[in-house]
């Protein structure tokens, strides 16, 4: 059979509305999508790309601006040779009111609208299946009625979260048995923003390839797109990243240190001046500390600013204290102490806990005699 390259990208959540920054930020980071995805069509132009496959969730929510729709439908149009399949996910499902039929896309663009169908590329000799949300939520597997055709290379092109035959969810559940029964060559998964390795069950290959773009500190470190060669059933592949910003979490314990600057000055011995000017830093303060310095993240984060560097700051410290001896004493302190960890003795989750230590720490710094304003944030 003939070997065909394939590029496989998915949640690229184009329009995001990224509802905790500042509007010129969040304009900026929309904007990246965009830089992203240009990458990707130059990345299929690059290496030849016989088919690019879109496994969902292409727009974040609701609302989607038509500059967006149209700069898309030029990016599709500058690789006219390359065949674009679109599988719409849970955040753009495909029915009467979606994005997808607010223009003429090109030629070239095929959306899958529903239950798993087939296109047959006889120039290729490749059979592309698919399927798509057509509302938020799917609570059966549309993987199933696929059935690879011999003599083709047989790709998929999916959105939907993997489990177990023993689990269910709403996110079009698919098992590895649904996988291994489909006789694919390939499935390009769409759903999950992190890529973890291209997987195999029986002959089928198959790979969430993550999002190419991260929007938070829930979607940590380099993001990109999975290249693939195919041919006869075997399946080479390569990550290539196309993040422009990555977001870093660092733990930094600041247990030696006392006051603003030199805690400023230790976070910041940690982090290349070059690297942050390019991607987003959380770091989270760890250590015992004196419970004289009553350390505020919004004072240190402004600290930071003014060096010309956005850091988000975690502050897990503790306060550094005997606790035998603060626990047995008769001062206020203690008194308020031991009143904190009965209480923590008798919290049922890890969060009420947290919450208690929090409490702990800002109590004995408000007794020391600083000032508190914010005792949970």
């Amino acid at each position: 059979m003939k070997k065909i390259k394939i590029l496989h990208t998915s949640d690229l959540h184009f329009d995001t509305p990224f509802s905790g920054m500042k509007n010129n930020e969040s304009i900026k980071c929309r904007e990246e999508l965009k830089e992203v995805f240009e990458r990707i069509i130059k990345i299929s132009l690059e290496n030849h790309i016989d088919i690019l496959l879109i496994a969902g969730d292409m727009f974040d929510n609701l609302l989607v601006n038509k500059s967006t729709l149209y700069f898309l439908k030029k990016c599709f149009e500058s690789i006219n040779k390359v065949r674009v399949f679109i599988s719409p996910g849970n955040h753009d499902p495909y029915n009467e009111k979606s994005f997808y039929s607010m223009i003429e896309w090109p030629e070239n663009v095929y959306i899958f609208k529903g239950n798993i169908e087939k296109i047959v590329l006889e120039d290729l000799q490749t059979i592309v299946w698919g399927a798509a949300f057509t509302k938020t939520y799917i609570n059966e597997s549309l993987i199933k009625g696929a059935n690879g055709i011999e003599g083709y290379n047989n790709i998929m092109v999916i959105h939907g979260e993997l489990c177990s035959s023993k689990e269910k969810n709403e996110y079009n559940p698919i098992t590895e048995d649904d996988i291994a029964r489909s006789d694919m060559d390939y499935i390009a998964l769409g759903h999950r923003h992190k890529y973890v390795g291209v997987n195999k069950a029986l002959n089928t290959y198959y790979a969430y390839s993550g999002c190419p773009q991260g929007r938070g500190f829930d979607e940590l470190g380099d993001k990109g797109v999975l290249l693939l060669e195919l041919c006869n059933g075997y399946c080479d592949y390569k990550f290539i990243k196309t993040s422009i910003r990555n977001y870093y979490e660092k733990e930094i314990n600041i247990e030696e240190y006392f006051g603003y600057n030199q805690v400023k000055n230790k976070i910041l011995s940690f982090i290349d001046k070059e690297d942050i000017k390019f991607n987003s830093y959380k770091v989270i303060l760890t250590g015992e500390i004196s419970e004289e310095f009553n350390l505020r993240e919004d004072i240190l984060e402004e600290l930071i600013r003014k060096d010309s560097y956005d850091i988000k700051l975690v502050d897990k410290t503790e306060i550094k204290i005997d606790i035998d001896e603060l626990l047995n004493g008769y001062s206020i302190k203690s008194l308020f102490a031991r009143k904190i960890y009965e209480e923590i003795e008798k919290s049922e989750t890890e969060e009420e806990k947290e919450i208690l230590k929090l409490a702990l720490k800002k109590g004995l710094q408000s007794l020391t005699g600083e000032e508190v304003r914010d005792y949970i944030n």
